[in-house]
């Protein structure tokens, strides 16, 4: 399903201003890349010289030499050889600088692609650690998709461009100015006439590199559209085929794959456009040189230019709009990489929302455990309050439970303790500590979670324990296991301990993900803890073996509890009852009951026909469990 006002339209940047932050990535390679520029320089030098060698050849050892023999030639082939022997030396010669000049191609395209991974590399792996800092109200707003295109697609279209792009801008740009040089030095009559045209080229360049860019730019938006509509649908394949929605996604997905169809056309119609023309005008260009060209050489005794220097000249006025028009094609794919490159670095200058201090405190070496909510109010939206001053005290030790209707602020009183948001009134308190004060990592580090729905890597089960404390060895891993009530089905396991789990765990069942999740959290050994009900998506027996373990891990430690089930509940040293982000009843089991308040209603509502405890047209006495 799209959602369609979940990619940010796109501010147009100068493309210096974006070149600019791209030269620092490229900083640390610059002696590599100064040989690349003498290679460059060296392979242009070669390439620039047959069309000159050709005149050479015609004037001397085809036609009547007019005039005397240059002294590198006469050098090369001595003063008095043959015809035929100086045209085999200077063909020889000729192929010689081809191949020089395609070896120098080489050696820089070579170097370059090894710099520009490098760069991709440091690129995407300073992207990856953003997604990592940013807090969870950026993902809330930015499709997981869209996010994976620019750490992948716009990347490599970057890639792409200063892997042999770059280069083969800079080589035509010098091959441009030593054509330049080449043909004046030749004949500035001839050379002038040959540039006639340049004004309209120039012209012509501007007017279609505006539109080129702005083409360029919504292909790369589509294209994360494109992403992120398609990781939606595989992740929620079961869905799709479970509501038999095939039909209606594939029609969706087309019509977010029409908009980047049609954005890609238009980028390279305009692209297209462009090279006729310059086709056209390289011609007429050939043509001034052939008419005039043929004016100095009959209209003038003796001739103003020679046979050889036309040629040379309809050589160089060939090579001259070439890198134009090679220039041209490249401009689509420079502007794609800039388009590319925006994106990124609108990522990378993201601000977090939640962020450490300058000079952040830390959390006592030993903790006990204590948590103090204090006048908290947060809301994700202006207008709608989600904790509206929350007060509460949670001794070290004690298991809270949190209950009521959904919505009513539960996950968002957790997700504040473990600062994946901040609060916006008040303060939350850790053994005295402000967790404002403590970095994030070490706040985290102190607290273990056990989600409701259990997110596993595409890896083996002791790689998914193990997540919870890096440097254990095999021994605590699967102790940890034992503890969770987990070594007796991952034994059973066909490869034990190293099996593959597959894609967010989806070989296991949820009460063995759940398991692993405890073992995970057994591992890290934290001082308190957060459990997302456990047992909520679970067989009866599976819920008996998951509470045990839960109640081992919760064994001396300060417990907070999103509760949806009474066997959790019951044993809660608190519950607090959250209703329209307040904390409107809190005690024990017993004693909310007795009111006959909220919760007495959601025991009613909720809780009662699961556990069995009364007949459907009973009511409990007050007071009693």
């Amino acid at each position: 399903m799209r959602h369609p006002g979940a990619l940010e339209e796109q501010k147009a940047q100068n493309a210096g201003q974006v070149l600019r932050r791209l030269a620092p990535y490229f900083s640390p390679f610059k002696h590599r890349l100064i040989a690349i520029g003498i290679v460059l320089v060296l392979g242009t030098l070669a390439d620039l010289a047959a069309p000159y060698l050709l005149g050479v050849a015609i004037d001397q050892f085809i036609a009547v030499p007019e005039e005397g023999m240059p002294l590198w030639l006469s050098w090369l082939v001595g003063p008095d050889v043959g015809r035929a022997s100086g045209l085999t030396a200077v063909m020889v010669t000729l192929a010689v600088t081809y191949a020089i000049s395609w070896l120098l191609n080489v050696v820089q395209f070579r170097l370059m692609v090894q710099v520009s991974q490098r760069v991709l590399l440091t690129m995407r792996g300073q992207i990856l650690a953003q997604l990592h800092r940013l807090s969870l109200d950026f993902f809330d707003q930015h499709q997981a998709g869209d996010l994976m295109s620019r750490l992948t697609n716009d990347t490599q279209v970057i890639n792409d461009m200063f892997g042999q792009g770059l280069m083969r801008i800079l080589r035509m740009s010098l091959t441009l100015v030593g054509i330049v040089i080449a043909m004046v030095t030749l004949n500035w009559r001839l050379a002038l006439a040959s540039f006639a045209i340049l004004p309209i080229i120039l012209a012509v360049t501007a007017y279609f590199s505006r539109r080129v860019r702005r083409a360029y730019r919504e292909t790369r938006r589509t294209i994360g559209a494109v992403s992120a509509e398609l990781q939606e649908n595989i992740s929620g394949i079961r869905e799709v085929q479970a509501f038999a929605r095939e039909n209606e996604t594939i029609g969706e997905f087309r019509a977010v794959n029409l908009r980047n169809r049609n954005a890609v056309v238009t980028a390279e119609t305009i692209g297209a456009l462009f090279m006729p023309v310059l086709e056209v005008l390289s011609t007429v260009a050939a043509a001034v040189v052939i008419g005039f060209g043929g004016y100095l050489v009959l209209g003038f005794s003796p001739p103003l230019v020679s046979v050889g220097v036309i040629v040379a000249f309809l050589n160089y006025v060939r090579r001259f709009y070439d890198p134009i028009r090679e220039m041209a094609n490249l401009y689509g794919q420079m502007q794609s990489a800039i388009a590319g490159a925006e994106r990124i670095f609108e990522l990378l200058d993201t601000e977090q929302s939640v962020k450490d201090r300058p000079d952040p405190g830390c959390l006592p070496g030993v903790l006990e455990g204590r948590i103090v909510y204090e006048d908290v109010s947060f809301r994700y939206q202006e207008d709608e309050p989600v904790l509206d001053h929350i007060n509460a005290v949670i001794e070290p030790g004690q298991m809270i439970a949190l209950v009521g209707p959904t919505g009513a602020g539960k996950t968002t009183f957790v997700n504040l303790l473990l600062r994946f948001y901040d609060v916006q009134g008040g303060s939350i308190r850790i053994d005295g500590c402000d967790i404002r004060d403590v970095p994030q990592d070490t706040l985290r580090e102190a607290i273990g979670m056990v989600p409701q729905d259990t997110y596993l890597f595409s890896s083996t089960v002791m790689e998914n324990i193990r997540y919870g404390r890096l440097d254990a060895t095999d021994e605590e891993v699967m102790a940890a296991a034992r503890v969770a009530n987990a070594d007796g089905f991952i034994q059973r396991l066909p490869e034990g301990y190293q099996t593959q789990v597959g894609e967010r765990g989806s070989l296991l069942s949820q009460g063995h993900r759940q398991m692993i999740a405890i073992s995970r959290a057994i591992l890290n050994s934290p001082k308190i803890l957060v459990l997302d009900e456990a047992t909520s998506s679970v067989d009866t027996r599976t819920e008996l073996l998951i509470q045990e373990a839960l109640d081992k891990l919760m064994s001396e430690r300060t417990s907070v509890v999103i509760a949806h089930r009474l066997s959790t509940i019951r044993k809660a040293d608190q519950i607090f009852v959250i209703q329209d982000g307040q904390i409107v009843e809190r005690g024990t089991h017993q004693e909310l009951l007795a009111r006959e308040g909220v919760y007495y209603e959601l025991y009613m509502s909720q809780f009662r026909r699961q556990e069995g405890l009364f007949e459907p047209a009973e009511a409990p006495a007050t007071g009693t469990a």
